[in-house]
């Protein structure tokens, strides 16, 4: 049996109930606090290593904010994706950095921070 729109758009009303989500958040509070502590712990550890990195090889200033930025969406892609998919979507991401203006050879090494091999890109 198929749902009437109407049944729909009651439940779909009921769900959105201010008293509803604030129980929800109430309730998952404590683990969303958790979660998100751990994971602004690889965050930061994260981005130390890449800025590390760039200061090694002599970058400061405002380079060195687009090689965090891209760093920060292979810290995304490596949380959505594993092996080949992963490989395959940092590949594209670098390349949209390449265009950018960004040295290729930052871009592999900071991809081995995350766990991705890109020796054999571009």
């Amino acid at each position: 049996m198929v749902r009437s729109a109407a049944t729909r758009s009651d439940k779909y009303d009921k769900k959105l109930r201010g008293s509803v989500w604030n129980q929800r958040f109430t309730d998952l509070k404590p683990i969303m606090v958790e979660q998100v502590n751990a994971r602004f712990a690889e965050q930061t550890m994260m981005e130390n290593q890449i800025k590390q990195y760039l200061q090694g090889v002599g970058m400061y200033g405002i380079m060195q904010h687009h090689y965090m930025n891209y760093g920060g969406r292979l810290w995304a892609l490596s949380r959505t994706f594993d092996q080949v998919t992963l490989r395959m979507e940092a590949e594209q991401e670098a390349a949209k950095w390449m265009r950018r203006g960004l040295v290729p050879a930052h871009l592999v090494r900071i991809a081995l921070f995350y766990g991705i091999d890109l020796s054999a890109w571009p």
